[in-house]
């Protein structure tokens, strides 16, 4: 689970309904991607989609999945 994506998508009072229209993907997808169950890994495109909606770096998206995959 991405749970620093959530929070983020929560601070900016975005709905996962949101973020999808935003990335040009269904809801479903989005939530997949939310909840790590579609990629393990964010693509770079996703990625850079993401910090520009959510107004952070793509250096930070890259930092906090980094630390997901140490938490395993």
């Amino acid at each position: 689970m991405r749970d620093w994506l959530k929070k983020l998508r929560e601070k900016n009072e975005f709905s996962q309904e949101d973020m999808a229209e935003k990335l040009g993907v269904v809801q479903g997808y989005y939530s997949m991607i939310e909840n790590g169950e579609r990629q393990k890994k964010l693509d770079l495109s996703i990625a850079i989609k993401l910090s520009e909606i959510l107004g952070v770096s793509v250096e930070y998206i890259v930092e906090q999945e980094k630390r997901k995959e140490e938490a395993v």
